[in-house]
């Protein structure tokens, strides 16, 4: 689900207390990991995330960053675009001496364990990954994303920067799952059809298939070919295109259709169908 950024708790509200942080979203995604976008003036702090891991990704301003962690200092001005990895069971103390926006993913000590930290390196997969959710939740209000992706995060890391023997690195590697079943298929169909104008969460829709979060995407993906996120939305769409054959206005529509605003739709429905909502009006 989507979590308001207003009032904030826990960690983002000990992070936005101590260095007067303003946060620009707020998501949750599955097994106590989240992500926050954040517009962060100088500040000098100790991890508040503990004992949850963050990794923080530079998405603009230019600042020195000084880390101390275990009588260790480093002393480094991160490119925009960098990323940066810090464990939850080790006290680093943080300086900045500008303003910086950053998005930062909290991972619960639970989901991972023995990975290496690193300090304003370069990881295009990485970058990508925060890329990613910061366009997805610009344009489509739909937390389903952090959902079903987490896990490849997860793994990404653990194969990169594990301190785990090569052994308990193959590990990581999971076996193929049985695909759902036309009748659990079907139920989660009915579901996202009586709720096409909500925010559907990954924990709602695992939990009618009986199956941790995990397990039910590749599940459904081995069903149909698609993840939870892509398969919602694109129901939506088609959702909306009947509806724009009738009297609906598209702000209705795209009320109806669960999308946050008219501007919102149109990019969806564009990228979809080739048409903006207005254009596929007029051609039906």
């Amino acid at each position: 689900m989507s979590v308001s950024a207003d009032p904030l708790s826990g960690i983002p509200a000990r992070y936005a207390a101590a260095t007067g942080a303003q946060p620009l979203f707020l998501i949750e995604g599955a097994g106590g990991l989240f992500a926050a976008k954040w517009r962060v003036p100088p500040h000098r702090i100790v991890n508040l995330w503990a004992p949850h891991h963050v990794l923080g990704y530079r998405v603009s301003g230019i600042s020195t960053i000084v880390r101390n962690c275990r009588g260790v200092t480093q002393r480094k001005v991160p490119p925009i675009g960098s990323v940066t990895f810090s464990p939850g069971d080790c006290p680093v103390e943080w300086s900045s001496d500008a303003p910086i926006e950053a998005i930062h993913v909290y991972i619960p000590p639970h989901e991972l364990r023995g990975i290496r930290d690193f300090f304003g390196i370069t990881d295009p997969w990485l970058a990508a990954y925060c890329r990613l959710l910061d366009s997805d939740r610009a344009l489509y209000d739909d937390s389903l994303l952090l959902g079903h992706t987490q896990h490849l995060l997860l793994r990404h890391l653990a194969r990169h920067y594990s301190s785990a023997t090569q052994v308990a690195r193959r590990a990581l590697e999971r076996p193929g799952v049985t695909p759902l079943g036309r009748g659990v298929l079907r139920r989660i169909e009915e579901y996202l059809e009586a709720n096409m104008g909500r925010d559907v969460s990954l924990h709602t829709l695992a939990a009618l298939a009986h199956l941790s979060v995990d397990h039910f995407v590749r599940a459904f993906r081995g069903a149909t070919g698609k993840t939870p996120h892509r398969f919602a939305l694109e129901r939506r769409l088609d959702r909306a295109a009947a509806m724009l054959k009738g009297p609906a206005t598209i702000a209705q529509v795209a009320r109806a259709c669960g999308f946050r605003s008219p501007a919102h739709f149109s990019v969806r429905f564009h990228a979809r169908f080739g048409l903006t909502p207005s254009q596929y009006r007029h051609s039906a």
